[in-house]
Parts: structure tokens; sequence; C-alpha cells
């Protein structure tokens, strides 16, 4: 039977003689250092993770904490030594270490990284229920992000967070202010925030409440008979890498599909820019949204307009 046990000073040397083929090796760091990430990132709650199938070392796994939005789980190591390949403990392994961050609910994913030709590890992550989300980082362009959602999770539920369409105009405005003064980080130029707050009267709005607090907002803006744009969002900071954000897409999403448009768009700034909006983009492309194209000068030359796409 495949388990997940915890290293220690007398068990560590077992699992750091582990090895993968030849072939297999550039795909990931050595077992040494795997052991070694896990002290490097130990401010991320970095955790190396022994696997064992009746008592003998297998494999080892490395997860961390990736708080920036989106934020997740990062299975960034997860290895099975090249002699116990081939019968399922990988997988059976993996549904474990997914299993034990599911009932953490610290995040509500797990993302990891693997390079495009290595179709032995996809085919284990794709069969655990691992999807592309169609975002390629520039350091590591020869690789695949995959997610992992907990499905049957609502973390927002079990805080008392709930979503609402607003229809009222004072109320959308009230709350379209209070949240955007509070994000100057992003919204931190009088003329747009105000341009926001007046648009939003009469845009489909929808709020994230936690008890009677307005948390968050979504504002949706139709740009053709076909498309609808995501306006504005914003979240109140104490409440970044909840779901919130989430949430309030897939509702409005919801709406915009039930209003028969066939595509949703929005713009932020291009992705190497500013850290903020870096963060941003991730959680868009996380979201499912695709580049679509770069407006170098349709705010500015230091604001670069990307514009990502999705299909409804």
């Amino acid at each position: 039977m495949v388990n997940l046990i915890e290293l220690s000073e007398e068990n560590w040397m077992d699992f750091a003689g582990l090895s993968v083929d030849e072939n297999q090796k550039h795909y990931l760091a050595s077992n040494i250092g795997i052991l070694a990430r896990g002290y490097v990132y130990r401010y991320s709650r970095a955790n190396v993770i022994g696997i064992v199938f009746d008592g003998t070392p297998i494999g080892l796994a490395m997860v961390r904490d990736m708080d920036d939005e989106p934020a997740c789980y990062e299975l960034q190591q997860f290895m099975i030594d090249r002699n116990f390949q081939g019968k399922g403990y990988g997988f059976e392994a993996l549904k474990l270490i997914l299993a034990r961050l599911k009932d953490e609910q610290k995040y509500d994913c797990v993302e990891v990284c693997v390079k495009m030709e290595d179709a032995q590890a996809i085919h284990v992550y794709e069969k655990a229920g691992f999807v592309d989300t169609g975002y390629i980082d520039d350091d590591v362009p020869d690789s695949y992000n995959l997610v992992y959602r907990f499905e049957g999770d609502d973390k927002l539920e079990d805080v008392g967070i709930r979503i609402i369409n607003v229809e009222e105009p004072t109320e959308k405005q009230l709350i379209s202010r209070t949240i955007l003064e509070a994000l100057p980080d992003w919204f931190g130029i009088p003329e747009s925030r105000e341009q926001y707050i007046r648009e939003s009267v009469s845009q489909p709005f929808f709020v994230a409440y936690d008890s009677e607090k307005p948390i968050g907002f979504l504002c949706l803006k139709e740009t053709g008979k076909e498309t609808v744009e995501l306006c504005v969002m914003g979240v109140l900071k104490d409440y970044h890498r909840k779901g919130v954000g989430r949430k309030l897409f897939e509702q409005a999403r919801e709406k915009a599909k039930q209003a028969g448009y066939s595509f949703m768009q929005v713009k932020t700034v291009q992705m190497g820019r500013y850290e903020d909006y870096d963060a941003t983009n991730h959680f868009y492309l996380s979201l499912g949204f695709k580049e679509f194209e770069v407006f170098p000068t349709l705010w500015d030359e230091w604001n670069p307009c990307q514009i990502y796409v999705m299909t409804l």
C-alpha cells in the first residue's frame, strides 16, 4: 500500500538515494536538490514528503505555498524511483497528496509546471484531474502549467461570504467607490477611478459580501453584439487569495452566457511591467483567458494595454 510519511533525521538518507532514469533527470531536481529546496523555500511553508510502498521508500514530493494571486499550492517536485515506475504508485501517491491539501483547505487549487515533452508525467497529472491553464511562463516556455481544483469545496460559504447581483444605481456607486479607493496600487489614478465609478451605474454589477459588508465587486460592459468585457474588478486586500475574485468571475461569466454573449475580454497592463499587475495577469490566465493582443499606446507608453479573451 502506498503511504505518505514525514522526513526525519533517521530516514531522509533512505529517500536521498532514490533516482529516476537518465532520460528523466532533466525534468526535475535530484533528490538531494529536492531536499535542499525544501529548506530554501521554508518561508513559503515548503514541505518535502516521503512516498513509501509497504514501508519501502519509493519517491519524494515537495509542496509549497504560492501567495501571489492566483494563490495556490505549488507541487514543485514529484518523483518515483525508476525501480517502482509503471506500477500505478505515482498516481496513488499524487491522489494522497491532493487529499491532504484538500483537507487543509488553505487554497482551492494546486498548480504544477511540467515539461511539454514529459508525456509520462502529463498522463499521470491529467489522470488525477489536472488541466492545462493555457498559461506559458516566459522563463520556462517549454512547459505546461497545469492546475487541479478541489471539487465540492466552497470556502466562501464556509466563512459567510455570498455573491449578489446589485441593481440599485446609488448602491453601485457607493460600493465601487469604497472598494476602489481602498486599492490605490491598482486604482491610484483619480480620473480613471472616477470613470469606473460613473460607468458602474449602468453596468451588470456583482458584489461579494462578508455578512453585510461589501468586500469586492465586478462590472461587465457590452463591447459588441457577441462580446462582453470584464470592465473592472476589485477585492479588498484583506480578502485577497481567498477565492473571492474567482467566485465573482464565475457568477459574472454565467450571467454573460445566459445573456447570449459568445466572448469575454479583459484589459490589463502587459506582463512584466509591474509586480501587482503581473499577479493580476496570472489570475486572469488561471481563469481561462488567453492572450489576444497588446496595444502599446492605447493608454500610454508606460502602461501598454494587454487584452485577454475567452470563449463563453
